[in-house]
Formats: C-alpha cells, sequence, structure tokens
C-alpha cells in the first residue's frame, strides 16, 4: 500500500505491472512535465510579497533527485517528504494558486536556466528513476524498417486508429533492437515459425531511454515474449475464420463445380521457384493437353497478400477451369501472408474453383480452409489436377472399350446376315441370267436385222440428198458472192479517202471526233483537217460567221498561220491562203 499522501504533494503512481504504450508515454510525459516546471518565476519585490502558507508550499529536495523524490511504494513526489535540509543551496518554493497550479517563487532575483545538457541530465536520471529496471511493453505494429542490422519497430495500442490523412491518433513508441542483440529474438522467432508484421500484437521488453540527437523517448528491446505473439496470431486467424464463416464465405468456394476436364489452368506463385517448376512438372509429364495461365506473385513477405489477391482479380478475365495457388517449403512464418485477410477473401469471392499447395504436413493456412481443396505440396496439387483428367479419360476409355466390344458384337452379326443375304441374291441373279439369256441371245439377232435394214435405208436416203445438197450449195454460193461484190462497191463509194481524193476534206477536233457543226467548235480549239496528201493543223479564230450570200464561213487559221479553211452550211471546204 502506498504511503499518504501529504497536502501540497503531487504524486504519479508507476506501477511495475506490464504498460501499454500508451501507458508507458503517459508516465514519461509526466516526468518530463515535471523535470520541466519552471523554476524561474519571478517573484514580486517589496514588502507587500504574499508568504506561502503551509498548506501551499512544500521545499522541493530529495535523497535521489533535486526535482523528483519516490517513496518505497513507487510513487514519485513533488516536494518535500521529510523534514531534512534540502540538497541545494537555496531550496526552491513552490507556490499553489487557487487551482492547484505549482508557481516558483524563491527568492531569487532572476530566472534560473538549464543548459540543454544539464535538461538531459535531470531527465535521464528522472527516468532512471522512474524505470530502474527493465519494462515489458505490449502494443501493435504500426511499422517495421531495418538498417544496417538494427531493427525498429514503431508499436501502438492496438485497436487505436488514424485520422483520415494517415497520421497516428494514438501515441506511438520507437522500440530499437541493436545488431547485436537482434539474433537471439530473431532465432526465437525462426523456431516458433512466425514473422513481425505489421498489425500484430507483440508483448516486448526493454529498457526506457532518451536518444539526445533526435530529441525523443526511445524504448530499446531486449527479449520478445514469442509465446504471446503465436497466442496473437492464433485468435486474429480464429477471428478471421468466424467472420468468414458468418459472412457465408468459409464454403463459398467449395460449392463451384470444376468441370469435367480442368485443361484450362491457372497458375498464382514466383515464376521459376521450386513450387512452379514442380506443379508444371507434373502436367507436363501426363501427356493431355493443358494450358497453363501464369500469374507472377510473391508468396510470402508484406507484399505478398496484395500480389496474390491482385494475380486471382486478373485470372478472372481469362475464365480458367482452375486456379491453384502454391509455393514451396519455408518455415511456418513464411506462411503468414495466407492467413490474410485478404487473400482468403480474394480465394472465397473467386469464380472459379482455387485449389491450394501452399503448406505442409500439420500446418493449415486460412487459405486452405477457404479454398476448395488444400493440398500438402504444389506436387500434391499437380497430381491431383492430373488425376481429375486421368479420371474423365480413364472413362472415357472404358466407355469407348464396351462400345467398342458392343459394336464388333453387332457387326459380325451383320456381317452373318449380310454373307446369307449375298448368298441369296447370287443365286437368284445367276438364275436370272439363265432365264434370261436366249431371250437375250434372239432379241439381239432381231435387233442386228432392224439395224442393217435401217442403215441401208438411210444410206440410199443420203446419197439422194448428197445430190440435191451440191446443187443448193453453189446457189448459195454465186449469191454470197454477189452481194459481195455489191457491198464492196458500195463501201467504195462511201469510202472518205475517195471523197479525200477527189478534193474534199475532213477536219476533226482534239479528241479525233469528225466536226459536224460550228457548235463542236469554240475560239481557240485545235482541229486536225486531212486533205488528199497530209493533215492541216489548225487554230480556230472566229466560228459562226456568215457572209453576204448568207452562207456561213468558219475562219480558221493554221498553225503557222499560212493556210486557211473555210467552209459552207454545206460542209464544203475551201482552203486558202
Amino acid at each position: 500500500m502506498a504511503p499518504e499522501q501529504s497536502p501540497g504533494e503531487q504524486r504519479f503512481d508507476f506501477d511495475l505491472a506490464e504498460p501499454g504504450a500508451a501507458a508507458l508515454e503517459r508516465r514519461v510525459r509526466e516526468v518530463s512535465s515535471v523535470a520541466a516546471v519552471s523554476r524561474a518565476a519571478r517573484r514580486t519585490s517589496g514588502p507587500s510579497k504574499r508568504a506561502p502558507t503551509s498548506a501551499q508550499t512544500t521545499v522541493e529536495t530529495s535523497s535521489n533527485h533535486p526535482v523528483l523524490g519516490f517513496d518505497h511504494g513507487g510513487v514519485a513526489t513533488v516536494g518535500a517528504t521529510s523534514a531534512g535540509p534540502p540538497e541545494t543551496d537555496q531550496p526552491s518554493v513552490v507556490d499553489r494558486d487557487a487551482d492547484g497550479v505549482a508557481n516558483d517563487v524563491r527568492d531569487e532575483p532572476a530566472e534560473e536556466s538549464l543548459t540543454v545538457a544539464a535538461f538531459y541530465d535531470r531527465v535521464k536520471r528522472a527516468l532512471s528513476q522512474a524505470f530502474p529496471e527493465e519494462v515489458w511493453v505490449a502494443g501493435e505494429i504500426r511499422g517495421l524498417r531495418e538498417s544496417r542490422g538494427h531493427h525498429y519497430i514503431e508499436l501502438a495500442d492496438a485497436g487505436a486508429g488514424t485520422e483520415a490523412g494517415g497520421r497516428a491518433v494514438a501515441q506511438q513508441l520507437e522500440v530499437v533492437c541493436w545488431s547485436r542483440e537482434w539474433p537471439p529474438v530473431a532465432r526465437a522467432l525462426a523456431e516458433a515459425g512466425v514473422e513481425l508484421e505489421v498489425g500484430r500484437v507483440v508483448r516486448v521488453r526493454g529498457r526506457v531511454s532518451v536518444w539526445e540527437g533526435g530529441s525523443k523517448l526511445r524504448f530499446t528491446l531486449t527479449s520478445l515474449d514469442v509465446e504471446a505473439l503465436l497466442g496473437g496470431i492464433a485468435a486474429a486467424r480464429r477471428r478471421l475464420l468466424q467472420a468468414l464463416e458468418a459472412e457465408g464465405l468459409l464454403e463459398a468456394n467449395a460449392l463451384l463445380a470444376v468441370p469435367l476436364v480442368p485443361l484450362r489452368i491457372g497458375i498464382v506463385t514466383s515464376p521459376g521457384s521450386e513450387a512452379h517448376s514442380d506443379f508444371v512438372g507434373q502436367l507436363a509429364r501426363s501427356g493431355f493437353a493443358f494450358e497453363v495461365l501464369l500469374e507472377p506473385s510473391l508468396v510470402q513477405g508484406t507484399e505478398a497478400p496484395r500480389q496474390i489477391a491482385s494475380a486471382l482479380s486478373r485470372l478472372a478475365r481469362v475464365e480458367p477451369d482452375l486456379v491453384v495457388v502454391v509455393r514451396g517449403g519455408g518455415a511456418r512464418g513464411d506462411l503468414a501472408a495466407f492467413d490474410s485477410e485478404e487473400v482468403a477473401r480474394a480465394i472465397a469471392l473467386a469464380p472459379f474453383p482455387v485449389w491450394t499447395g501452399i503448406g505442409h504436413t500439420g500446418d493449415r493456412s486460412v487459405a486452405d480452409e477457404v479454398a476448395q481443396r488444400a493440398l500438402i505440396t504444389p506436387t500434391a496439387c499437380g497430381e491431383a489436377v492430373v488425376a481429375a483428367v486421368s479420371e474423365y479419360w480413364g472413362l472415357v476409355v472404358e466407355r469407348a472399350g464396351t462400345l467398342s466390344a458392343l459394336a464388333g458384337s453387332r457387326l459380325d452379326v451383320a456381317r452373318q446376315r449380310l454373307h446369307a443375304a449375298a448368298g441369296a441374291v447370287t443365286r437368284g441373279a445367276r438364275h436370272q441370267l439363265d432365264r434370261r439369256s436366249d431371250e437375250i441371245a434372239g432379241a439381239r439377232q432381231l435387233a442386228m436385222r432392224a439395224a442393217r435394214s435401217g442403215i441401208e435405208r438411210e444410206t440410199s436416203k443420203l446419197a439422194g440428198a448428197q445430190g440435191s445438197l451440191g446443187s443448193a450449195a453453189l446457189r448459195i454460193v454465186g449469191a454470197a458472192e454477189r452481194d459481195r461484190q455489191r457491198y464492196e462497191q458500195l463501201l467504195r463509194a462511201y469510202d472518205p479517202r475517195r471523197q479525200i481524193e477527189r478534193g474534199w476534206s475532213l477536219t476533226r477536233d482534239g479528241n479525233g471526233r469528225p466536226v459536224r457543226s460550228i457548235a463542236d467548235l469554240v475560239r481557240g480549239a485545235e482541229i486536225t483537217t486531212t486533205v488528199s496528201d497530209g493533215e492541216i493543223v489548225s487554230v480556230v479564230q472566229h466560228a459562226g460567221e456568215r457572209t453576204s450570200q448568207g452562207t456561213t464561213r468558219d475562219s480558221v487559221t493554221s498553225l503557222d498561220g499560212r493556210v486557211g479553211v473555210e467552209r459552207d452550211d454545206e460542209g464544203h471546204e475551201e482552203a486558202r491562203t
């Protein structure tokens, strides 16, 4: 039981039971606030200054510290705890106002100032008296980092949240484990098969100190309660499974049907790992036409849960028959990613069946619980996929054999029936052939006589028609010759070359078409006039001029400007110079 508090005394209880990070921070803040109380408040000079009463004033003395005193019950006091003389030459007198606020009212003429070194020395002495031995602190890991072999852990009270901007609301404590002290901690974690991860609650033992270089409180870790960590992990795993079951997600993936022939297989693992090669090797040696869709992902570490969930989400776009999540051997702590809520929900909500091959004998993760099927190793997972296809293929082979035997039996029966029917048909055909052979021979003789008679009759008709055909052909050829001569004379009469030789000319436009009207020409158009001894190329200057005799006269100038052509209304042309 702590000693009774005397009037004017300020106490801080430091229970040596296990504190949380917030409690530890509060204790240190109280100690620091006492150490930082100003001892240089000015006292009003003159005879009118107020003298402190016995109920308001105590003299700061302590056998252990000039500011703090500790009783045997672990209680720090501000003020005198005995009637002995003070340690300092000029004791500090504390005047408390009506609100209980302490004010320094010593008789010194000016404020006393501490050097930074003296201030830190006083704080360190206060901490050493408040925490003379190592203490246990429990908190949730908010951050982890490693630098040059030293490990740094940010702790806060479990369940404390953060503000919208990501700033921690709860008080945080920086825990450091120096490189020389880390190996035993790492060895204990490895033997237990666990890893430190953000979000896990840990119980650590260490020393409280002040880091003067960073102006901050520091907790130096010397040991870690692995058993408590294992219990926390198991409790978190149990809570997650209960939440998934309450939401109906624990058996969601198990309700999805695996196709009869799962050949389109998605795989989530680290490419090139033993898990990858073991699983794919099983599929390759099976002889079946598997299509493997690899989605790379880390399978351990803090980034693994996010990458595994993303890989499963990407596989949903290609609609695989089955997806396997596999990893190779390692410590039990390496399976932490598969106990995460992110991976568990990704598997439970996947639109395809998920099989896992991520554990070892006796180890079953949350991912194994929510997957449709959980196998021990990647090799076993590959064998199970091959077995699913082999089972269907064996059923196909068995039924094919049954069908083949049934078909063979029926073919034998049909063959016998066919053979019997063929014999009957052969005998019937031979009988019909024998019966019809005489009829065919008689019909052949009649046909030959009829053919001979017909040939003779048609030969005589052909001879008569041949004579008539010759005379008719001569008449037709003569008539055709006369028509040819007449047409030839007519063509010669209308041949333009004969007209040109007689003095006429033929005028064509630039496209080679005959000019039939002045409307076909425009000023500047180029025309070609053919005469008996050549062609004249001209350019139209005027078109449509009429002479005094009422005829239309076109004026055309040749390209060399020396020859002109005049044409009357009837198309007669006359060359002029």
